[in-house]
């Protein structure tokens, strides 16, 4: 499904409303350029189960871990690939003790950079720029999840 986000907030939107039909064991690969909106789009579903929590990217420490009171997802692991190169120490990471962990969700940033290492269940979105405000985000793979992931982003 391809979506158009015209700010921010509605990259957002769209991602609060995709995470309220997430229930733990998800991964989320997040592709597309530098300012494209994948922070962004994480830090809406970040903020979904975890109101208020500051989502900076974890471009330094690759993976920032939030943990998550009173819900079905207990864990979000938040994956910036960026610094790594193809391939390199992605095992080393420890993501595979996670992946598919009921309680767990992960959102993986760069994920074209794990090449042989992407999970066969997972959820792909493709975000690219068309101008300075507008994004193009594309959700594929949608495993299990229901299709009408849409809140204020415009069907394309």
């Amino acid at each position: 499904m391809d979506y158009i986000s015209n700010s921010p907030q509605e990259t957002k939107n769209l991602a609060t409303n995709l995470a309220s039909k997430l229930g733990g064991g998800e991964v989320l690969c997040l592709y597309g350029e530098l300012g494209a909106g994948k922070t962004t789009f994480t830090a809406g579903i970040i903020n979904y189960f975890k109101p208020g929590a500051r989502v900076p990217s974890p471009t330094f420490i690759i993976v920032r871990h939030y943990e998550i009171q009173n819900r079905a997802v207990k864990n979000i692991f938040h994956v910036d690939l960026y610094r790594l190169e193809k391939n390199q120490n992605v095992i080393s990471l420890g993501l595979d003790e996670f992946i598919n962990k009921s309680d767990t969700l992960i959102l993986i940033e760069w994920a074209d950079y794990l090449i042989d290492f992407r999970p066969d269940k997972r959820i792909d979105l493709y975000f690219n720029i068309k101008n300075e405000n507008q994004r193009l985000i594309k959700i594929s793979r949608l495993s299990g999840i229901p299709q009408a992931a849409g809140n204020n982003a415009k069907f394309r």
